[in-house]
C-alpha cells in the first residue's frame, strides 16, 4: 500500500498484488522527480498519465487505456455547456396567475438561491396581479429520476435533481434547545425544513433533501411563500392548468459563466447533473427530459466532435464508476478548452485544474505554465486509492519540467 502522506525525501512502496517495487526519490530534484512519479504511474495497472507540448508527448503513460474521470468529467460538462448554451445564457422560471394562485413552473435552474428568490419575488411584486393566497409549483419538466453514483447519505454532494429546486436541493439547518431553525439569514425557516430538522443532533448541519422532485418543488414552494408573504401560504406540487394566466418569465441573475465557474470551484454535483440532464433539445412530443436522453445526447456530442470510441457517460459530475474516458480523449476536450481556462480552480500558481476523487479515485485535469508562459493541457487519472495531494505533487513536477 501507498502510504498516508508523501513528503520530500520520502521512501514510497507500492504493492501490486504480491510484489513490491521501491523506489526513492528526493522532490527538489525536478527531473528526478517527474521520473518518480512516471515510475509509480506505470506501476499501477489502473492508471494513466498525459501531457502534450504540441511537440510531441513529453509524457504518456497509458493514454488509451479507459478509467473512470470522477469529477475531472465536470470540464467535459462544462465545455458542453458552452458549447450548447454559451457563456451569456441565463435559466429561466416561469410564473403563471389564476384566481388567488401563484403558479411557478421549473425549467431546471440550477442556481436559485434564496437571494435569486428574492429577486423573483421583488418582480412578482412589481406586477400587482393581485392577491395571493396559495403557491402551486409544476415540476412536471424533469421526470422522477436517479442519476448512477448518487448516494443515500444526507450529505449535500447526495442531493438529487429535479425541474424546480432551491439552494441546490439543499438546507442548512441549525437545533437548538430542540428548536429548529435556519442556519442562514437569507432563508426562511420553514414547515419542511422543521419537520426534516427534528431528526438532526444539536447544532448546525447541512444536508440534502431526501425525498424526490415533489420534496424540492415543495421545498422551494415553502422558501418562496416565506419570502414573498412573509408567511406560511398553502402550497401544492401540480400540473399548471390551461386556464392559468403567464404573468412573468425570471431569467436567473447569473450567467452560464458563473455557474461554470462555481461548478468547478466548488466540483458542485448537483449544477453538473442538471446542466447534464437538460443538454438535449427537448422535442415537441417529448413530455419531459429523461436520463437516458441525456445520456444520448451528451455521448453524441463527443463522438461528432471528436470521434470518440468506447467511452461512457452516464452522469455529467462524475459521480458513477459506470463513466469511462480515456486521458486521450479528456486531453482533446482540454484542448479546445483553453478559451475558458479562467474558469477552472487555480491549485497553485501555474497550475490550473480540476480534481477528481471518490474512494478509490485520485484524479486530475487542467493545464500547467510552461517557461514560455504557455498552459500546457495535462491529464492524470488513478484508478486506486492514493495519498489526497499524491496527483498535486504530480502536477508540480510537471511544472518544474
Amino acid at each position: 500500500m501507498i502510504s498516508q502522506a508523501i513528503l520530500s525525501n520520502l521512501k514510497i512502496t507500492i504493492c501490486i498484488l504480491v510484489s513490491c517495487t521501491v523506489f526513492s526519490y528526493n522532490s527538489a530534484v525536478d527531473a528526478s522527480a517527474l521520473d518518480k512519479h512516471q515510475k509509480i504511474i506505470q506501476a499501477i495497472p489502473k492508471a494513466s498519465l498525459l501531457i502534450d507540448t504540441h511537440r510531441q508527448h513529453d509524457v504518456s503513460i497509458r493514454p488509451d487505456q479507459l478509467l473512470v474521470p470522477a469529477s475531472t468529467l465536470k470540464v467535459v460538462t462544462a465545455y458542453l455547456a458552452i458549447k450548447r448554451w454559451g457563456l451569456e445564457h441565463q435559466f429561466y422560471t416561469d410564473f403563471y396567475y389564476d384566481r388567488g394562485t401563484l403558479w411557478v413552473k421549473g425549467f431546471g435552474d440550477p442556481y436559485i438561491t434564496s437571494e435569486e428568490v428574492a429577486l423573483m419575488s421583488q418582480a412578482i411584486k412589481a406586477l400587482n396581479i393581485g392577491k395571493v393566497k396559495r403557491i402551486k409549483v409544476d415540476n412536471s419538466y424533469f421526470p422522477e429520476l436517479r442519476l448512477d453514483g448518487r448516494g443515500d447519505s444526507d450529505n449535500p454532494y447526495d442531493a438529487g435533481n429535479a425541474a424546480l429546486v432551491v439552494n441546490f436541493n439543499t438546507l442548512f439547518l441549525k437545533k437548538k434547545n430542540s428548536i429548529i431553525s435556519s442556519a442562514e439569514a437569507q432563508t426562511p425557516t420553514t414547515p419542511l425544513g422543521k419537520l426534516l430538522g427534528a431528526k438532526l443532533a444539536e447544532g448546525s448541519k447541512r444536508i440534502s433533501l431526501p425525498g424526490g422532485r415533489d420534496m424540492a418543488a415543495q421545498y422551494f414552494a415553502e422558501v418562496f411563500a416565506q419570502i414573498y408573504a412573509k408567511r406560511n401560504l398553502p402550497v401544492k406540487v401540480a400540473i399548471l392548468p390551461n386556464k392559468a394566466e403567464f404573468v412573468y418569465r425570471h431569467y436567473n441573475s447569473k450567467k452560464l459563466e458563473e455557474l461554470l465557474s462555481a461548478m468547478l470551484k466548488y466540483s458542485n454535483n448537483f449544477i453538473a447533473n442538471q446542466i447534464f440532464l437538460m443538454l438535449p433539445e427537448k422535442s415537441e412530443n417529448q413530455a419531459v427530459l429523461n436520463v437516458a436522453a441525456a445520456q444520448k445526447s451528451y455521448t453524441q456530442m463527443l463522438e461528432k466532435e471528436f470521434a470518440f470510441k468506447g467511452a461512457n457517460f452516464v452522469d455529467g459530475a462524475g459521480l458513477s464508476r459506470l463513466n469511462q474516458i480515456s486521458s486521450q480523449q479528456l486531453l482533446q476536450v482540454l484542448e479546445v478548452f483553453r478559451p475558458w481556462i479562467e474558469l477552472l480552480p487555480e491549485k497553485s500558481k501555474g497550475l490550473k485544474a480540476k480534481t477528481g476523487t471518490l474512494s478509490d479515485n485520485h484524479s486530475l485535469a487542467g493545464y500547467v505554465l510552461d517557461d514560455n508562459k504557455k498552459w500546457q493541457a495535462f491529464v492524470l487519472l488513478i484508478n486506486k486509492k492514493m495519498p489526497y495531494n499524491y496527483r498535486i505533487q504530480v502536477a508540480q513536477a510537471l511544472l518544474k519540467k
